[in-house]
């Protein structure tokens, strides 16, 4: 009975940290080299930016169909049918 146990142990060991498809390190680079994708469609997609500090104050850098760019980046308003 202790035998079938201590296996039992072994396999959920061995499996558990296949689990986890990534670590919370490898996560974090990718969040801060690639900007949020933007809520809203740019206005221009010409003021790029790589980090929040480029952007003038009201503006946020995020991930757009033209690039990273400084955009108002509000959530669009839904019209109700």
């Amino acid at each position: 009975m202790t035998t079938v146990l201590f296996l039992q142990f072994l396999l959920v060991l061995s499996l558990g940290p296949q689990l986890v498809p990534g670590s919370p390190r490898q996560r974090l680079p990718k969040y801060i080299l690639e900007p949020p994708s933007c809520r809203s469609e740019p206005e221009s997609c010409y003021q790029l930016c790589t980090l929040q500090e480029h952007c003038p104050e009201g503006l946020e850098c995020c991930s757009a169909f033209c690039g990273i760019v400084c955009s108002l980046n509000k959530s669009p308003k839904l019209s109700n049918f």
